[in-house]
């Protein structure tokens, strides 16, 4: 556990440190200031190393190298001053000895003088004096330079006095013969100390500037060596990091986008794993194009499952299901509503979610009857009104609520619309670009849904045309054939009764015997309609065959079939058809049996109907009659 720890925390400064995590834009920032960083730490000891070794050779140049030359020109002149003493001190005239002074105080004058000009200030540069109080110079002896100098300027001052003095009593000894030689040697020995003095200075002075150049030679090499150290360590220092920000940049750069160009190839070519996720190498904009691709993946994944999924449903309300499904869970849409329009093309119906109130839609009611109401629908396009407010004028305003209508095109015309409702304010409330982003998402799972939803419409319109009589429109036997299981398990589910109405009309041979069978087959359309008008949507009424209806009552009560039945024969004897000029009424016999309580089979009660039907014509038309047992006799059926 602590090794983890600490390679955590490794990472993590070598994040910081590499800038991963950092937008692409200020990480190239960093890195162009980290790199001027260490441009400038080099040039700096580049810099320091140049200036240091240019002032102290500077100093060399300007101070001991002229000091050098003064104490080795002073050492040739105090030789030159004592043999010239010597001839001063031989000298039998006052010429010579005027002559021979002249050259001593020549020789030391010239040597006052250059100590005058060793003496004058320089001008220096205010680095030169700020570096002067900054750098060592512990190499340089200025102090003991200064003693020299001064000591070599009081010895040539009392070497001229003592000179004036030696040459006044040399002239005196030569004019009046004066014995005042002891005098004179005395004098002369005093001038010999000071020389044998400036000579022994002079000599201790070389060897002083001989040590000082070696210490600058000394500090020169030390420096230039702490100087290479530091360059290559920079140097180094510098290469590492840019080796590591190299690495990990390219770690969290080119494998991330390398890995996405080889998905989207292979997406391209259809053999991609879906579900095999780029690793998010960082939380910068290379990072975030990662994520979205993840995300792209899981949406293309979801998808394709969807896709899947919804093929394999049995019918289209499992499809419109599945859709709703996919809005809450996949995308993040709680409210929401899809429409169906109908198969004649004229109203639209609530499919999703089921049964809804009027009080439950977000627009008219009207919009159910006539679905051109329907801007989505009549345009065949998207109606926001993020775009405009109140751009449809049956959405029930709200001023707090925007909605999206999708139109769903199927076969080229829309087949539905898909309603999203959001709040403008409120702790839920989304902003317009987060509307948008989850709109889109939706309409993706819209276009996928589309082609199945056509192909199942299709394949219910195929099957609803031949469960159909093209005739009456009412269900055919082949209806009754498939469905009946599932009737027959519903009621007994629910423990209710199923009543069976067997309906014939009276005498129509004569209709088509006397107006044509078109005129029969609009007796027959009419009488289908009344009898369909007459029951509830729950039941099901059936062209049995010929002339003959079945209606299939669901969840009656024992008597309500008879009820029913008796509200159909009374609508058809009200009705007058009109051919032409000629008007004639029809009557209409029906035969009622209840499953089960008259027979445990489903395809018996319906013989048991048919049977009261038979009878109820031999009792002469017109008639209700409902099954009894009487009426069930082996020998005539």
């Amino acid at each position: 556990m602590p090794d983890r720890i600490k390679r955590g925390a490794f990472q993590r400064a070598i994040r910081l440190m590499t800038f991963v995590d950092l937008p692409i834009r200020r990480k190239f920032v960093f890195f162009a200031i980290g790199v001027l960083f260490w441009f400038v730490v080099l040039a700096s000891v580049s810099f320091y190393v140049l200036l240091d070794v240019n002032i102290k050779t500077s100093q060399v140049v300007n101070s001991l190298l002229p000091d050098e030359r003064f104490a080795q020109d002073t050492l040739r002149k105090a030789n030159e001053i004592d043999r010239l003493v010597d001839d001063l001190l031989q000298a039998g005239t006052e010429q010579m000895v005027s002559l021979k002074l002249e050259l001593l105080k020549t020789s030391l004058v010239s040597i006052r003088q250059a100590i005058e000009q060793l003496d004058t200030p320089e001008v220096q540069s205010p680095i030169r004096m700020l570096w002067d109080r900054l750098a060592e110079n512990s190499w340089l002896d200025k102090q003991g330079n200064k003693t020299y100098l001064q000591l070599v300027k009081k010895s040539t001052a009392a070497q001229l006095q003592l000179l004036n003095e030696i040459s006044y009593l040399k002239v005196d000894q030569i004019k009046n013969g004066q014995d005042n030689r002891s005098e004179l040697e005395g004098q002369s020995g005093r001038f010999g100390a000071l020389k044998e003095e400036l000579v022994s200075a002079s000599v201790g002075f070389l060897e002083s500037i001989s040590h000082q150049t070696k210490r600058y030679s000394a500090s020169i090499g030390t420096m230039t060596s702490y100087s290479f150290w530091i360059m290559l360590t920079v140097l180094l220092l510098a290469c590492g990091l840019l080796a590591v920000f190299t690495f990990w940049i390219s770690d969290s750069i080119v494998l991330p986008v390398s890995s996405m160009i080889v998905k989207i190839h292979t997406l391209a070519t259809g053999h991609v794993d879906l579900t095999d996720k780029i690793e998010i190498r960082s939380n910068d904009e290379i990072g975030e194009m990662s994520r979205e691709f993840n995300d792209l993946m899981d949406t293309v994944h979801g998808m394709t499952v969807f896709k899947n999924v919804i093929e394999e449903d049995a019918t289209l309300e499992d499809v419109y299901s599945r859709l709703g499904e996919a809005f809450c869970v996949n995308v993040g849409i709680d409210n929401y509503r899809i429409y169906e329009v109908s198969s004649d093309g004229i109203g639209l119906k609530a499919v999703f979610p089921f049964a809804l109130s009027d009080k439950e839609l977000s627009c008219h009611p009207d919009i159910l009857a006539s679905c051109e109401l329907c801007r989505a629908v009549k345009t065949g396009h998207t109606i926001s009104s993020l775009a405009y407010d109140r751009v449809c004028k049956q959405f029930l305003f709200d001023q707090n609520q925007v909605h999206i209508c999708i139109p769903m095109i199927v076969g080229g015309h829309a087949g539905g619309v898909v309603q999203f409702v959001f709040d403008k304010e409120g702790e839920y409330a989304l902003s317009r670009p987060e509307i948008e982003q989850r709109v889109a998402k939706a309409e993706a799972y819209i276009k996928q849904s589309l082609s199945v939803i056509e192909a199942k419409r299709l394949m219910n319109t195929l099957r609803e045309s031949s469960l159909r009589d093209p005739m009456t429109g009412l269900f055919n036997r082949r209806f009754l054939q498939d469905q009946s299981s599932h009737l027959i398990a519903g009621s007994l589910r629910r423990k209710k009764n199923i009543g069976l109405l067997m309906c014939d009309l009276d005498f129509f041979k004569q209709v088509n015997d006397k107006y044509g069978h078109d005129v029969g087959d609009i007796v027959l359309k009419e009488s289908a309609a009344i009898i369909a008008k007459s029951v509830r949507e729950s039941d099901v009424v059936i062209r049995f065959g010929g002339e003959e209806f079945l209606v299939i009552l669901t969840d009656v009560e024992a008597g309500d079939a008879l009820a029913v039945a008796e509200k159909i024969r009374a609508k058809i004897e009200e009705k007058t058809f009109v051919i032409g000029t000629e008007k004639f009424s029809k009557t209409i016999s029906i035969g009622i049996s209840e499953f089960p309580q008259d027979s445990d089979g489903f395809w018996q009660a319906i013989k048991f109907a048919d049977v009261a039907l038979y009878q109820a014509k031999e009792m002469g038309r017109n008639k209700s009659l409902r099954f009894e047992e009487s009426m069930w006799t082996a020998e005539d059926f």
